[in-house]
């Protein structure tokens, strides 16, 4: 293995067919969190609660299958395996434009079949994504960086998604739907030709030792896989919480479909605003703060969420100051998650090691879905029930339980290396 010496024109252009990559490729990404595809499965007449097991199976088939596709990344390379996840994660992304032409009593599985290889090919993408652009970014900039690329491709996310919103305003038709995500399958294509001219920097190797042996030393890695089962709780307890916000817009507030989606415009706004604010503090200060911040912020703002009928003239706006403000929490939280992932991560197998945290993040999330879906299937919280005087739905349930969760989760932050212990100089990503 050797890294190639990269002068910074190179080093520039490679950013830039970084941020181009994630630009195009992250509409498909941002549709199943902003409304988009919750909008347009409800169009097809799909109930709410198979709707939300629907769109967790994305984190849910990315957290059975990447620690496998990350190995091979290791043997055959990270560009040939992520290209091949790209082709994946278009075909299946192509399938949910038609599943409006089969019979309903095939079209929720055609659905999940869709989504499942769309998250084979994400996970064969994301896998090795990391470990790809490790050796390009400077340490001294890998949180700004990050909070850059972040920022970026959810700016064009939210520009695409205002113009999709006014579309939709005049056209809410089937046909509409289609051709929007017709667009987005067409950007997914794109995006294959910039991530060719990535430089993969560390070249990959014929292994000499296991699967076995490799996934040993990554479990071994000091404070590593503590660490990796905080994200995994936090996300276990948050990881749905956007598609819950959009249920209760549908079916409690009984919002238009276009509104839902406004909202969740709003979170990734937000999440523009946590990308750049975390880089920042990041860079500054290290990631322990971050968590900390972002920690206590998803509880409380969990909990605000129940309160939002005293406000009843004004619901609107703090619906939507709520679902900002999480969304930045979300994303700075992931922001410190990533630079955190980073500074552990070893020379060797970098590819494994980024994946077993990608793993529990996304299983996290998956099963945050699954989980609160089959709640509501089998009735677990009344349709209807009073809090302090508050009339709440089954929806205010979950979120009721996500927030108690995450405020006794406190006691799990210990579990964060920088939250534990000094920080040599360097050890988290800083600026010079």
């Amino acid at each position: 293995r050797f890294n190639q010496a990269m002068s910074d024109l190179e080093t520039k252009n490679a950013i830039r067919m970084i941020l181009l990559t994630a630009s195009l490729g992250g509409m498909s990404y941002l549709s199943f969190n902003n409304g988009l595809l919750l909008s347009y499965f409800s169009h097809l007449g799909i109930p709410s609660a198979t709707i939300l097991i629907l769109l967790s199976i994305l984190p849910l088939t990315t957290f059975l299958v990447i620690i496998p596709f990350s190995y091979f990344s290791d043997i055959f390379g990270k560009k040939r395996i992520g290209i091949i996840g790209m082709v994946f994660s278009f075909f299946g992304f192509a399938l949910l434009i038609g599943v409006s032409y089969l019979p309903d009593s095939l079209r929720i599985m055609a659905v999940g079949f869709g989504i499942v290889v769309f998250g084979i090919g994400s996970a064969m993408t994301l896998g090795n994504w990391f470990a790809l652009l490790h050796p390009i970014i400077p340490e001294n900039i890998r949180g700004r960086f990050f909070g850059q690329l972040r920022l970026t491709w959810q700016s064009i996310g939210i520009l695409f998604t205002l113009i999709v919103i006014f579309i939709l305003e005049l056209y809410p038709t089937l046909g509409m739907y289609q051709a929007i995500l017709g667009v987005i399958t067409i950007l997914m294509l794109l995006r294959m030709f910039f991530y060719q001219q990535i430089p993969e920097l560390d070249k990959s190797t014929v292994k000499k030792e296991s699967f076995r042996i490799s996934f040993l030393k990554v479990l071994n890695i000091p404070g590593y896989l503590p660490f990796c089962a905080y994200c995994f709780l936090l996300t276990l307890f948050t990881g749905a919480c956007p598609q819950i916000f959009n249920l209760i817009e549908k079916d409690v507030l009984l919002w238009s479909k276009v509104e839902i989606v406004f909202i969740g415009n709003l979170l990734v706004a937000g999440a523009l605003a946590g990308f750049f604010l975390g880089g920042r503090m990041i860079d500054r200060f290290g990631t322990k703060y971050v968590f900390l911040c972002c920690h206590f912020g998803f509880g409380i703002i969990l909990l605000l969420f129940l309160w939002r009928n005293l406000f009843t003239e004004e619901i609107r706006i703090v619906v939507g100051i709520l679902t900002i403000l999480f969304g930045m929490v979300q994303a700075a939280s992931s922001i410190a998650m990533t630079s955190e992932t980073l500074a552990l991560i070893p020379p060797k197998n970098k590819s494994l090691a980024t994946g077993l945290w990608f793993t529990l993040y996304s299983g996290g999330t998956g099963l945050s879905g699954i989980l609160s879906g089959q709640a509501l299937e089998l009735g677990v919280f009344n349709e209807s029930w009073i809090w302090l005087g508050q009339s709440m739905s089954s929806y205010d349930g979950l979120l009721l339980l996500s927030g108690t969760m995450v405020l006794l989760m406190t006691v799990t932050l210990g579990m964060i290396p920088s939250m534990i212990k000094k920080v040599p100089a360097g050890w988290i990503p800083q600026s010079s």
